[in-house]
C-alpha cells in the first residue's frame, strides 16, 4: 500500500550575501512542497529500529539497502516502486563472517557492499559471500600509529582504491579526533590532521559511578563521499573538512551563517556522577543547535543539510520530547551559504535522509511502517 499527502510549506527565508561570483538560484522564488509516501512491505515486517542508521543507496538511487546488525540481514527496498524487494542473510563467523553487531555499511558498485564490525571488515556480495578481506588491527600499523584507546567511528571504502579505507577515530576522553587513510594490505595508516575539529572534545561527557564508566556522550562524526571528495562533518558545528581524492589535499571549510550559530555553545562537564545529571546535560545539549551531514543535489548542484533545535515539554515533572525547530541550509558546490530556511510545517528531528530525483527524502517510522517525507524544492 502507498499513498501521497501533499502540503505546501510556507517558509521563513533568511538570505545570505554570497561571495561566490557564480549565478545562483533566487530562493525567494522557490516553493517547497511536502508529501509523504508509504513503502509496501509485501506482508513482511521490516527492520526499522535505529531509523535506518546502517543504510545506503544504490549508485542509481533506485534501491535503498539497510542492514540489520541484530540478526545480520540485508533488506532492500525499491524506491521507484516504493516496495520491499528481498532480504539476504549473512553469517557472523567463518570465511564469510561479518562479525558481531556490524556498525559500518556502504553500498559499492557492482552490487557489492562494505560491511564492518570491530573484528571483521570486508567487501561482500548480495549472496552473503565475502569477496575481499579488508580486516586490520591497529597495533599492526606501520609508521603512524593509532593508540589503543581510540575506536573507529566511521569507515568508508576509498573510491579509487578498494584496499584502502577512509576513517575517523574517536577517543572518549579529551583527545582530538583522528582522520586518516588505512591501507589494509600494506598495514599503513596515513594520518591527516584535522585540528579545527579539536573543539569536539568539549562536548563529551562520561557518567562514572564509583570510578566505573556507566554511560558516555560524544559527538556524531560522519564521512560523506561525493564528487570525488570526502566530506567530514559532525553534529556539533557546521564547519567541514573536505579531502580531494584527485589532489590528495585536505581543506577546512567554515560556513558563514547569517542567523544561525556555527556551533553549539552550551558548556557541559566532562564527568558527572549521577544518571539524572547525565540526562539533564544531554537534554540541554540537544536543545542547542544540531547539524546533519550534507547531502548533494546533483541536479541543481547544491548541498543541503539540516540544522535543528530539539524541543522538550515538562509533564508531571518529567521532560518529554516535543519535536524540533528545523532549518534547511543550502550551500553551493564551494560550500558558500545560499540560504537558511525555517521549515514552519516540519517539526520533527530529521532522521536518515537523502536526495533522489531532486527531492529530499526523510525517513519516517509510521506505526512500524516504512515511510518517507519528501521535500520538493521547485523554482517558480
Amino acid at each position: 500500500m502507498k499513498y501521497t499527502l501533499a502540503l505546501v510549506l510556507f517558509l521563513s527565508l533568511i538570505f545570505a550575501c554570497n561571495p561566490s561570483k557564480e549565478a545562483k538560484m533566487d530562493f525567494s522564488q522557490r516553493t517547497v512542497t511536502m508529501d509523504t509516501v508509504m513503502v509496501d512491505a509485501k506482508d513482511e515486517i521490516l527492520f526499522l529500529i535505529g531509523d535506518l542508521m546502517m543504510s545506503d543507496l544504490s549508485p542509481d538511487k533506485q534501491f535503498l539497502y539497510y542492514f540489520n546488525s541484530m540478526n545480520l540481514t540485508l533488506e532492500i527496498v525499491d524506491l521507484d516502486k516504493l516496495e520491499f524487494v528481498r532480504r539476504i542473510s549473512y553469517e557472523e563467523e567463518g570465511p564469510d563472517g561479518v562479525g558481531r553487531f556490524p556498525m559500518q555499511f556502504q553500498v559499492l558498485s557492482g552490487e557489492q557492499l562494505f560491511i564492518g564490525s570491530f573484528t571483521h571488515r570486508g567487501i561482500f556480495d548480495q549472496k552473503g559471500r565475502r569477496v575481499k578481506d579488508l580486516n586490520f588491527k591497529i597495533d599492526e600499523f606501520i609508521g603512524e600509529k593509532v593508540t589503543p584507546n581510540y575506536f573507529e567511528k566511521t569507515l568508508k571504502v576509498h573510491p579509487k582504491n578498494p584496499q584502502k579505507l577512509i576513517s575517523i577515530w574517536n577517543d572518549w576522553g579529551d583527545a582530538p579526533n583522528i582522520f586518516g587513510i588505512i591501507d589494509t594490505q600494506k598495514k599503513v595508516f596515513e594520518n591527516l590532521p584535522i585540528p579545527a575539529f579539536d573543539y569536539l572534545s568539549e562536548f563529551r561527557m562520561i557518567y562514572a559511578d564509583g570510578g566505573i564508566t556507566r554511560a558516555v556522550l560524544g559527538e556524531d562524526s560522519q564521512i560523506t563521499l561525493v564528487n570525488n571528495k570526502s566530506i567530514l562533518s559532525n553534529n556539533i558545528g557546521s564547519d567541514v573538512y573536505i579531502y580531494d581524492f584527485e589532489t590528495e589535499k585536505l581543506n577546512h571549510m567554515p560556513t558563514r551563517h547569517q542567523s544561525l550559530p556555527s556551533r553549539k555553545s552550551l558548556k557541559i562537564p566532562q564527568i558527572v556522577e549521577s544518571m539524572p545529571e547525565f540526562h539533564e546535560h544531554n537534554r540541554k545539549l540537544g536543545e542547542d543547535i544540531n547539524f546533519t551531514a550534507p547531502v548533494w543535489d546533483e541536479e541543481n548542484e547544491i548541498y543541503y543539510r539540516f540544522a535543528y533545535y530539539m524541543k522538550n515539554k515538562e509533564v508531571d515533572g518529567v521532560h518529554q520530547p516535543a519535536g524540533a525547530e528545523v532549518f534547511l541550509i543550502a550551500l553551493d558546490k564551494n560550500f558558500d551559504l545560499i540560504s537558511e530556511t525555517l521549515l514552519e510545517l516540519y517539526h520533527k528531528i530529521p532522521r536518515r535522509h537523502f536526495i533522489k530525483d531532486g527531492r529530499i527524502w526523510i525517513f519516517e517510522n509510521m506505526d512500524d511502517e516504512m515511510a518517507f517525507v519528501r521535500l520538493n524544492l521547485s523554482h517558480n
